[in-house]
């Protein structure tokens, strides 16, 4: 089989990967480092490549670098090799390959995982061994100086100078990087693909005509839920999560009103989805999101308005995009809390956050981006500049562009077009428009994050998709190639304040329940298995089913909170045990005989443990083992 082409695209940078062959150590004492370093430093003053970070280990090393050519990378890469190798078999008298086959590599979107693969390359790898790590850390914030390193254009973006910028790369590092993140340049390093947001990926399959994104491992196998037990046990799992939290669940109506008080709410309750009516005639609107019901709901009741914690659950409507008179349905989970004004409630959501994808086990597949517009002030004079720079080019844009000028110029920033592209390079920037209140505020909220263990990317190009104020961010999940948003939210204290008419403080997020039960079934397809029943009874002969149904009703007594399911059926024993396990059902007791002090059977599914008990040590292992 021929050998895969490796992707390369002009101006993108790369990670490059080489490992010993066999798990073999590519250096063995300082000698080895300074001697590697020696041969890397000249092959790049013979090609032209810009080495941004680099990171040696016994058995590997990693390079950040952007190179002019592929057929310079390529060169570099061998001229280590040569130089290298024949150095390190002569001084440790060995003979043979030192790499193993070729190099991984995978290229880079700048903007949006540059810095997190710098800081995996500086700080991301531990060496087993004792002998210290050489790599570009110490350079890149500033404690030395490395002529062989390059500053990336988004490393230069951090500051004004030298000092600044290493000051905000040590902060940027100190945030972890998320489990999702390590796993993504993981594979895309394997698989030598592109490590990028899906838009960007998916522009670089149109223009090369090929995949680029990781592919996940094995072959692709059918697995059948059933929707209903899927669905109620994920609405549970948020129910259980929220009533720990002490928020209270409130039913919102399912048609809304249309008339002039809803022409002007304020733009938080609107997204590019357009309206939902039900018909033109009829003045009714099917509900679109639960905020503007929980802001009906605060002013309405004044034993809400000091502070509230709210959630909602159910059916939301929008019409797609560029799909007229067609409304679709979507599920959707949502927490807000009212009357809170500092950043410890937005910090107390995101732990709420985190716990609740960790009880769903996806906490290695998600990526938190995080930013802040400012205030509502801040942000709309940065709106009114953009709108300023792009007004001498408004013949050369297109009508759609010119829309976007008008309601959201941040919009001209995220397109791809070259020609915007071309002027983006000048645009005002968001950060600088932010004052120096607002950013200690969010610099508060991000050293809470840190010290809550929760990985987060400040994505400085990340704008809100709607009103929000002081901070905004998203969930999603690459391994959804299509639907990633998971989780919406942020602070809309302003927007809430013009619908109510007084001053009110406001923050909450979203879950999308449709691709989070994607996801759910795309990485853990054995935890879908619901747990409708906890313990199932199941009589042996016909003449034991009265005392099994005796034990189900002294266990109901005994455990309220537990389900307990009696098997009435004519199957034969391996069946019913068959059935009780796809039913989800912890612990299986099998009730031989009527004799009440006799001796039962007991499986515990979870710890694969099969006993034979009586009443009383039955009841001791239910407690002990449930956490009674």
């Amino acid at each position: 089989m021929s050998r895969k082409e490796r992707i390369y695209i002009q101006g993108l940078p790369q990670v490059i990967q080489i490992k010993g062959n066999n798990h073999d150590s590519l250096f063995v004492d300082n000698e080895d480092y300074d001697v590697f370093l020696n041969c890397l430093d000249k092959a790049m003053a013979l090609y032209s490549c810009e080495l941004h970070a680099y990171s040696l280990h016994s058995t590997e090393f990693l390079l950040l670098l952007t190179p002019q050519s592929k057929d310079d990378l390529s060169r570099l890469v061998q001229h280590i090799g040569r130089s290298y190798i024949f150095y390190f078999n002569k001084k440790y008298s060995r003979s043979g390959a030192l790499w193993e086959g070729r190099y991984n590599n995978c290229l880079i979107e700048p903007g949006a995982y540059f810095l997190l693969v710098q800081q995996y390359i500086d700080t991301g790898m531990t060496d087993k061994h004792d002998l210290p790590i050489r790599s570009s850390y110490r350079h890149n914030i500033g404690e030395e100086k490395l002529v062989r390193i390059t500053a990336h254009d988004e490393y230069l973006k951090l500051g004004k100078n030298a000092a600044e910028q290493a000051l905000q790369y040590r902060r940027f590092i100190q945030a972890a990087l998320s489990p999702a993140i390590l796993q993504k340049i993981t594979r895309c390093l394997s698989q030598n693909c592109v490590l990028g947001t899906p838009g960007f990926c998916q522009q670089i399959e149109f223009s090369l005509h090929r995949r680029v994104r990781p592919r996940l491992p094995g072959r692709p196998r059918k697995y059948y839920h059933n929707q209903v037990m899927d669905w109620v046990w994920l609405e549970n799992q948020a129910s259980q999560l929220l009533q720990r939290y002490c928020y209270h669940e409130i039913r919102l109506p399912l048609l809304e009103r249309w008339g002039e008080s809803l022409r002007q709410i304020p733009d938080f309750a609107h997204d590019d989805a357009g309206e939902s009516l039900i018909s033109i005639d009829h003045p009714t609107l099917l509900r679109r999101e639960g905020t503007l019901g929980c802001l009906r709901a605060i002013g309405q009741h004044r034993d809400l308005q000091s502070t509230s914690k709210l959630w909602y659950l159910g059916a939301m409507f929008r019409e797609p995009k560029d799909e007229h008179n067609h409304i679709e349905q979507y599920q959707q989970l949502g927490i807000e809390a009212f009357g809170y004004p500092h950043v410890d409630i937005e910090l107390e959501h995101f732990i709420l956050q985190y716990d609740f994808f960790k009880s769903l086990r996806l906490e290695s597949h998600i990526e938190l981006k995080i930013n802040t517009p400012g205030t509502a002030q801040e942000f709309f004079t940065f709106r009114q500049a953009l709108r300023e720079y792009y007004q001498p080019f408004i013949p050369f844009l297109k009508e759609q562009w010119i829309d976007w000028l008008a309601d959201k110029p941040e919009k001209l920033l995220q397109s791809t077009d070259i020609l915007l592209a071309t002027l983006r390079s000048k645009a005002p920037e968001l950060e600088t428009f932010v004052s120096a209140s607002s950013r200690q505020r969010f610099e508060s909220l991000l050293n809470g994050l840190t010290r809550a263990g929760i990985p987060f990317a400040v994505v400085k190009t990340f704008y809100p998709a709607n009103a929000y104020c002081h901070t905004f961010f998203e969930w999603h999940s690459d391994k959804l190639e299509e639907g990633t948003l998971l989780c919406r939210g942020g602070r809309y204290d302003h927007s809430a304040s013009a619908l109510l008419g007084r001053k009110i403080y406001a923050c909450g997020f979203a879950f999308m329940l449709e691709p989070l039960m994607r996801l759910q079934q795309l990485t853990n397809k054995n935890r879908l298995k619901a747990r409708m029943t906890d313990v199932v009874i199941i009589s042996r002969t016909w003449e034991a089913r009265a005392h099994a149904l005796g034990i189900g009703r002294m266990l109901r007594e005994a455990f309220p909170q537990l389900s307990i399911v009696n098997d009435c059926s004519e199957m034969r024993i391996g069946a019913s045990k068959r059935n009780a396990d796809r039913q989800g059902g912890r612990f299986i007791i099998v009730v031989p005989h009527e004799d009440p002090v006799g001796q039962m059977e007991m499986y515990d599914q979870e710890r694969q443990q099969k006993q034979r008990v009586n009443v009383t040590t039955m009841i001791g292992i239910l407690s002990q083992s449930l956490n009674l």
